[in-house]
């Protein structure tokens, strides 16, 4: 039985969380990761799935291209005809925290944002998220209760087995916690939290999805309305001079500026509040400093904002926090990138050109963390300052332009 890993995601959120291997109970990786391409359309290369295979690797020189054709075709038709209703279960060794005093409750860490199972298919990690998982999470119990179940955790370390039922849902972590290119989306059906011995600890009351929320979890992600969407307050489809009188009021003063190269074809003209205030460009602008709020509203030709940016400097803030608190006001996430920064995505996708960062998300509304700091903060050794940017484009607008 292979040995399966459970693991933290976005590294930015959290530190790595130390995990020991886990029994694979039924869970065939390669039909999960068959199924994510089925339910999600995502294409899979299967020539390149196909070269994976022991069949093709065994093959002589001479041999391999024919075989390879030929297992590249029973592959495709293996994941024509995946049933996308199948139930998987897996079997994860996890462990149990301490008891929260204060909230009255363990957590199943498994279940807590970041972390995910591995399924490895076709050469490449797949990595499972559950869309539920927040309602699974807590063990509440009172005091007199909890000190009798926790001397039981620790007679075992405090592992645990998670046996868990799960159906491919979609693409990504609704969370926003968990990044990279084959992120496959789930829904607990079922779960339960066993002993070593194979004793149930626990069942969870699950709830469908991160759009509602079980007894006793946290309260649930709101659903994302592109047309009810603001940031800091400030929407799009309003005439710029309402725009720039809120502008100026909140903020002081106000510049308009003329289309310059670079800028998105539907874009005539944008307002701009202390537009090169919240970065550090060496040997140019020492900016970026704590308390810092920048803003650049984009006019089409009739004088319409069809998009804003806000950016923010903190002295500092948690990726987690960030994370967290995002997801409570804009509700499940789209899409999540991390490359030199941290990116969470929500609404439908827009041009490429129409996004603040291109190497994605490219969706109506992207929230973006970054460090902030220049050589001096740096050689002393103190906690980089934080850019927090929030862009939100017309995307009916945008689909029109099409």
């Amino acid at each position: 039985m292979n040995a399966r890993v459970l693991m933290l995601g976005a590294v930015l959120l959290a530190a790595p969380l130390a995990v020991a291997p886990a029994q694979d109970g039924d869970l065939d990786d390669r039909l999960v990761a068959l199924t994510y391409h089925k339910v999600t359309g995502k294409p899979l290369d299967l020539n390149a799935a196909a070269e994976q295979s022991d069949v093709v690797r065994r093959a002589s020189t001479f041999d391999r291209p024919d075989v390879l054709t030929a297992e590249s075709a029973r592959l495709g038709q293996e994941l024509a005809a995946v049933d996308p209703r199948r139930e998987f279960v897996v079997k994860v060794t996890d462990n149990i925290s301490e008891y929260d005093h204060a909230k009255g409750e363990f957590s199943v860490m498994l279940f807590k944002p970041g972390v995910y199972v591995t399924a490895n298919a076709f050469g490449k990690a797949y990595q499972i998220v559950f869309d539920n998982a927040e309602s699974a999470r807590a063990i509440a119990m009172a005091k007199e209760e909890a000190r009798t179940f926790d001397a039981r955790l620790n007679q075992s370390s405090r592992a645990v087995v998670d046996e868990i039922h799960f159906r491919v849902v979609g693409n990504g972590d609704p969370a926003g916690a968990v990044t990279g290119p084959l992120v496959v989306r789930a829904t607990i059906t079922s779960a339960r939290v066993l002993d070593r011995g194979g004793a149930v600890l626990h069942t969870p009351t699950l709830s469908a999805s991160t759009t509602a929320s079980a007894p006793g979890s946290a309260p649930a992600a709101p659903a994302f309305d592109v047309a009810k969407a603001d940031v800091a307050g400030l929407r799009v489809g309003v005439k710029s001079k309402d725009l720039e009188a809120t502008l100026s009021r909140l903020f002081g003063k106000v510049a308009r500026v003329q289309r310059s190269n670079g800028w998105y074809a539907g874009y005539t003209a944008a307002l701009e509040v202390n537009s090169m205030g919240c970065m550090t460009i060496p040997g140019r602008n020492r900016g970026g400093q704590p308390g810092n709020v920048c803003i650049t509203a984009y006019l089409d030709g009739d004088d319409v904002v069809r998009s804003v940016r806000v950016e923010r400097v903190f002295p500092f803030l948690d990726g987690e926090t960030f994370r967290s608190t995002l997801v409570r006001r804009y509700g499940v996430v789209s899409a999540a990138n991390e490359g030199g920064g941290y990116t969470m995505g929500w609404g439908p996708e827009v041009d490429q050109g129409l996004v603040y960062d291109r190497s994605g998300p490219h969706t109506a509304l992207t929230a973006s963390y970054a460090t902030e700091e220049d050589m001096m903060s740096s050689a002393l050794n103190s906690a980089p300052r934080i850019r927090i940017t929030l862009q939100l484009v017309d995307a009916g607008w945008a689909a029109a332009k099409k």
